[in-house]
């Protein structure tokens, strides 16, 4: 138990550092819990002690990470690709990802290239998102990234192998073997079932899986390894060899297969207690949570930052659920079991799902029924059947058989993961609400294995109800997002009193990092996400150029839309439209039709004008949005003489100004700043942008107003309730700042 107790303990310890609140819950659960086993003094003082080293040793200083120029690398080993092939090298005690754009020559394992190469560090999170580039590294223990446009470059000079490239060359060798067996895709899915290639899953299939909830099942984990160490028990059973032979055997296999399986965390946890676990049977010991804890705390000290992914959460999670409750189903049959199981192993996750994906499944404990056994009897067997007859041979015959199952599992998790909606979004979990639903999870899965109907239903309502009062936005009406896109605009309006969502802007079609992830993928989607939307009432595209409207495509495929309003008399709409489906084409309506227009409580004056212009700039929406006794006006990328336009026709007098054209001086005119006379001036740049924005004399015409800019601030939330404007930036100095207008002084500004 002791090993156990300090695994919590560092567990409340790093806890503390991102949650203080839920960390001193663990660290009061943790002394309670050893309070009731009769711990003496010391031994609660030894616990609070390892929870402090964990806090301050391990996590009070980050690991230092910079740009800097390497005159030569290691080839480590390969980073897979369904069409590339990547490197994973090291330069004295640091390791990177070499990323080949070319890829026209392979280099080889244990190679020593040299030549000028710069390490590539992801800038900081500039959103309130949780997607960190930064933290990623330094949870798989990398120190950058190096791009090449050609490996060419390097001079390369072969090296004596160590022993963990021997290892990587032999799965070179193996992966090579598999990928050469057959030309059929479902050789990808061996090598994913085999040996945990992750990158082989692509991009719609990985969201299908996640839609289903069965990601678990394509990826290496302890049911994997229990399956490989049934079916070796079973095979030498059979030739009769005896019981120990066949354990020492078993434990050599599992430490084969941790080898091939580059360390990673839930093969580590899955082989480690296995191997533990035989080695105690010699001895008629199974100290399950000794085992399991062991193996945590050594993933641990490998590598601290471990603690924050995802897998190696769920993977703790769910072993020690199922170890807990073991006395409680071990007397039903097999199967009844095996459905527990799965049903533990859904429920006890939950949490840790909502807290690192926003989204509750709907469908995803009555699939894992369906599932599990098809992988367990069908698609498991089949991986191992299929590497032992590869070294053998391989009959055409099985060739198109392994074709035909793969295609219909991947068929038919497509078509249910397209008939309904499986998973709902839920807004990012307070602390508060974590605790209370982490005792209801355990409450719930107690109840389930008791079969207990109403306390599960009493469970599940208040878990709901939690849930409910979680997406709550106590004392704020109206929030206002500027979304740090880099050089683009979106704005997300959201009205919390009625649940609507107005998008304005999607930022630019640019890529970050990889070139596989959209912007929006990056950025805008993940907010919205964890801000619990997984409906935009209306999105407003301003005009069609690139750094407005370049994602508006992918965010229409990744989330259902009420409205699109744009201007179809922009210069560049026919050609954008035909990129559309005709729903999608259905949803948009003509912004020179409507004057005024309201979602919910947000009100929207549409200030229109004649435009002959063919620039697609000037022929932006201009909006004035009204939120409550706040206006907001939006101006696109209009230009000085559209500008004078709108002042001679509208009454342009806002709180606060979208300035436009990204703070460039085509814009923003000092007669145009002079009508709005805004209190607070917005300005959406990219750091370092190579156009300078904002410029200078803009900067000059905008004062003595609050001047807010992405490039400066990150993203920016205005949250607006009756007359209070609180402001919270990514990048402030001062925290969160409110503001109070004084409305008695200055008339409504509203529609009529």
């Amino acid at each position: 138990m002791i090993l156990f107790y300090l695994f919590i303990s560092i567990i409340a310890g790093c806890t503390i550092i991102k949650s203080p609140l839920l960390g001193l819950f663990f660290y009061a659960i943790l002394l309670y819990s050893c309070h009731l086993k009769g711990g003496s003094l010391l031994y609660k003082a030894v616990l609070t002690l390892t929870a402090a080293a964990a806090a301050l040793i391990y996590f009070n200083e980050d690991a230092v990470l910079d740009d800097s120029v390497l005159d030569y690398i290691v080839i480590e080993d390969y980073k897979y690709y369904t069409d590339s092939l990547h490197y994973i090298v090291s330069n004295n005690d640091r390791t990177f990802e070499l990323y080949d754009d070319a890829g026209s020559t392979r280099l080889d394992i244990g190679s020593t290239c040299r030549g000028s190469m710069t390490v590539t560090i992801p800038e900081e999170q500039r959103n309130f998102i949780k997607k960190d580039a930064l933290e990623s590294l330094k949870i798989n223990e990398l120190a950058g990234r190096i791009y090449l446009n050609d490996t060419a470059e390097l001079t390369c000079e072969p090296g004596s192998l160590t022993f963990s490239q021997q290892l990587s060359n032999i799965r070179y060798a193996y992966m090579s073997k598999v990928l050469n067996a057959t030309v059929y895709d479902y050789k990808f899915d061996i090598l994913t079932l085999s040996i945990g290639n992750k990158n082989y899953i692509s991009p719609d299939f990985f969201d299908a899986l996640q839609k289903l909830g069965i990601y678990h099942l394509y990826v290496i984990s302890g049911t994997h390894v229990a399956f490989l160490s049934a079916v070796i028990f079973g095979i030498l059973k059979y030739f009769r060899l005896p019981l120990n032979m066949i354990k020492i055997i078993i434990i050599i296999s599992l430490i084969f297969f941790l080898f091939l399986n580059f360390f990673s965390p839930s093969v580590l946890r899955a082989v480690f207690m296995g191997v533990l676990l035989l080695v105690c049977s010699f001895f008629k010991k199974k100290p399950y949570l000794a085992i399991i804890s062991l193996s945590a705390i050594i993933q641990i000290l490998i590598n601290p930052y471990v603690i924050f992914h995802a897998g190696f959460q769920l993977s703790y999670v769910t072993t020690y659920f199922i170890l807990l409750t073991r006395p409680m189903f071990m007397h039903y049959s097999s199967i009844i079991q095996l459905v527990l199981i799965t049903v533990i192993s859904e429920l006890s996750t939950l949490v840790i799902v909502l807290i690192h994906f926003n989204e509750i499944s709907i469908s995803g404990l009555i699939l894992n029924i369906v599932f599990v056994p098809v992988f367990s009897f069908i698609i498991f067997p089949s991986v191992i059947i299929f590497n032992l007859l590869i070294f053998l041979q391989f009959p055409p015959v099985l060739n198109e058989l392994y074709h035909y199952i793969y295609s219909l599992l991947k068929s038919s998790i497509y078509f249910i993961s397209d008939a309904f909606k499986h998973r709902l979004p839920v807004k990012n979990l307070s602390s508060i609400a974590i605790i209370i639903l982490l005792f209801l999870t355990y409450r719930l899965t107690v109840n389930v294995l008791q079969f207990n109907a109403k306390k599960i239903l009493l469970c599940i309502t208040i878990f709901i109800s939690v849930l409910g009062v979680n997406h709550q936005r106590l004392n704020t009406e109206f929030t206002l997002t500027m979304v740090d896109v880099g050089q683009g605009d979106a704005f997300v309006i959201q009205d919390h009193r009625n649940y609507k969502t107005v998008l304005i802007d999607t930022g630019g079609a640019y890529k970050h990092d990889d070139s596989t992830i959209n912007l929006s993928d990056k950025t805008l989607l993940p907010y919205l996400k964890e801000q619990g939307i997984d409906f935009i009432d209306l999105v407003i595209i301003s005009h069609l150029d690139l750094d407005h409207s370049g994602e508006a495509i992918n965010i229409l495929e990744k989330k259902e839309v009420g409205n699109i309003i744009m201007n179809t008399e922009d210069v560049k709409f026919d050609e954008w439209a035909m990129q559309l489906s005709p729903a999608q084409q259905s949803l948009i309506a003509d912004s020179s039709g409507l004057s005024k227009f309201s979602v919910g409580d947000i009100h929207f004056e549409n200030f229109l004008r004649d435009d002959e212009s063919l620039d697609s700039n000037e022929q932006s929406v201009v909006l004035k949005a009204h939120l409550n006794h706040f206006s907001i006006l939006f101006t696109g990328d209009v230009g000085l003489g559209t500008e004078e336009k709108l002042v001679s026709l509208y009454n342009l007098k806002s709180d606060i100004l979208k300035v436009g054209h990204h703070g460039s001086d085509t814009s923003s005119g000092e007669s145009f700043i002079d009508k709005v006379s805004p209190k607070i001036s917005l300005i959406s740049a990219g750091v370092n942008n190579r156009y300078g924005h904002p410029h200078d004399s803009v900067m000059e015409r905008l004062e003595p107003s609050r001047i807010i800019s992405t490039n400066a601030k990150g993203m920016v939330e205005f949250k607006i309730n009756h007359d209070t404007i609180c402001i919270r930036a990514k990048f402030s100095e001062h925290g969160e700042e409110c503001l109070k207008k004084d409305i008695k002084k200055e008339p409504e500004d509203r529609p009529q």
